[in-house]
Parts: C-alpha cells; sequence; structure tokens
C-alpha cells in the first residue's frame, strides 16, 4: 500500500489487489475462533516510519494508533499453566518472565537497554537508501556521508555495546539469548 501510494503520487497508474475477501491487509482484525477477536499483524504498524506518515498525511486520512499496555500477551496451551504478559511496566513485565526462567528475567533489562542502544545506532539507516559516497550525484553523495556522520555519531556515543551490535547482527540467535 505504501510503495503503491508513493508511486499514484509520482503520476504512475496503480492498481491494488486484494487476494483476501477482507479489505485491510495487515490492519485487519478479524473473529476466526467465535467470540474471539484477532489483529492479523496490525502490531506491525508500529515499525511504520513516521516519515512515511507524515509524507502520505495519513494522519489527515484517518490513521489512529491505539497503544496497547501490556503490548504482548502470549497465553499457555495447558489450564493452569502461566502466560506470558509483556509491556511497558518492567516490574511487571520482569515478573512475568521469571514465571519461565529467573535468569532471563534478570537479564531482561539489560537486554532492553541494549535494544534501545542498538536501535539509536541503527536509526539513520531507517529512513535513507544505504550510504554510498562514491555513486550518484552531488546530492546523494551529500545525503550518504550526511548518513555516514549520523552512524558514526551513534556509534561514537554507544561504542561500549559494539561488540554486542556486531554479534546481534551476525550470530545466531541462540547465541545471543543464551
Amino acid at each position: 500500500m505504501i510503495a503503491a501510494a508513493y508511486l499514484a503520487r509520482a503520476g504512475l497508474d496503480v492498481l491494488v489487489v486484494e487476494r483476501r475477501h477482507i479489505l485491510g491487509g495487515a490492519a485487519v482484525t478479524e473473529e476466526i475462533i467465535p467470540g474471539f477477536k484477532f489483529s492479523r499483524a496490525s502490531y506491525l504498524a508500529g515499525l511504520l516510519r513516521p516519515r512515511i506518515i507524515d509524507d502520505l498525511e495519513l494522519e489527515r486520512h484517518g490513521l489512529k494508533y491505539l497503544i496497547r499496555d501490556p503490548s504482548s500477551f502470549t497465553p499457555s496451551r495447558e489450564e493452569g499453566s502461566p502466560s506470558l504478559l509483556l509491556g511497558s511496566d518492567m516490574e511487571m513485565t520482569c515478573a512475568s518472565i521469571a514465571q519461565f526462567s529467573q535468569k532471563d528475567a534478570e537479564a531482561y533489562p539489560a537486554y532492553e537497554e541494549l535494544l534501545g542502544k542498538v536501535r539509536d545506532v541503527l536509526r539513520p539507516l531507517l529512513d535513507a537508501p544505504p550510504p554510498d559516497p562514491f555513486q550518484g550525484h552531488f546530492h546523494e553523495r551529500k545525503q550518504a556521508f550526511q548518513t555516514i556522520a549520523q552512524l558514526t555519531s551513534g556509534a561514537l556515543r554507544h561504542r561500549d555495546i559494539l561488540a554486542q551490535l556486531y554479534e546481534l547482527l551476525t550470530a545466531p540467535a541462540s547465541q545471543v539469548l543464551d
């Protein structure tokens, strides 16, 4: 949908076809089991970049975020077994994790802090093409150097996590999480 909106805005004729019987794509909430509504993937809307929201004036067209807190609930299959509840309340989240692993619950705040720093370092890559200062016209090269400068600034600000950042991006998940 985003690509179609940008292409149409650039003057191209665009046709968007919905494969399913219901319109909305990732933003659909459906009653899959009678009495229970499920979000197909609308939790991913939080990944929608602010620049896109502004560019396409999505709020003017009715976009409204409804913040969920707690943000994640994973029920157990077995009655009476613990369920996992994650949210912005660190104490509540850690208590929920501790039902499964005290070690993971104790490590979770440091893990969240690490992810915050990783986001800060990588943020310049989210709204720009991969920087290549040796290709393109002057404006594109200038933008590439600006992106590289922002990356360098973030890396220097969080130099204490650079080895962990490298590991996070290159190692198997088991190595990072264990």
